[in-house]
């Protein structure tokens, strides 16, 4: 039933999202968690008629971007260039972090590149979200050590 929902309304519920969203890589990354979510009901969603499928999958898919626009409220995603006085590449920064002990490289880049938070951090490391704070703070530190460069105007 997944498959025939898939190929019924995907593109209607891509262009519902595009619209919503504006960006076409955002509908499409929510219309496939919306179906990795419906995936993941079969056994609900094969006990619905189609009707009643689509009315699931446009609430899930709008449910789905309520929940990305409240977590980019939450907490706004800092970026590496927060942190430099120059506009550097994200290759030279890449190579800035090799002073980096490997977990620490890792954490910083997934804060700093990927946009993860200190919570969802915490739960991929199995630690408290204090020492994963604790843990890029070190880490910017060290940074600015090696490359004072990276220091902000008035010594921050």
């Amino acid at each position: 039933m997944v498959g025939r929902i898939y190929q019924l309304f995907y593109w209607e519920l891509f262009r519902y999202m595009k619209k919503s969203t504006g960006s076409m890589a955002e509908a499409e990354d929510i219309v496939q968690e919306t179906f990795l979510r419906a995936l993941e009901h079969s056994d609900l969603i094969n006990t619905m008629s189609e009707v009643k499928c689509r009315s699931w999958l446009y609430r899930t898919a709008k449910n789905i971007c309520i929940d990305r626009i409240r977590h980019v409220q939450a907490e706004p995603v800092l970026t590496a260039k927060d942190y430099l006085e120059d506009d550097f590449t994200r290759t030279e920064v890449l190579q800035m972090c090799s002073v980096l002990d490997p977990k620490d490289k890792a954490l910083f880049l997934l804060r700093y590149f990927e946009g993860y938070n200190a919570n969802e951090l915490g739960e991929m490391y199995g630690l408290p979200s204090s020492t994963i704070r604790a843990r890029l703070m070190a880490a910017r530190q060290k940074l600015k050590e090696f490359y004072p460069e990276l220091k902000k105007k008035g010594g921050k």
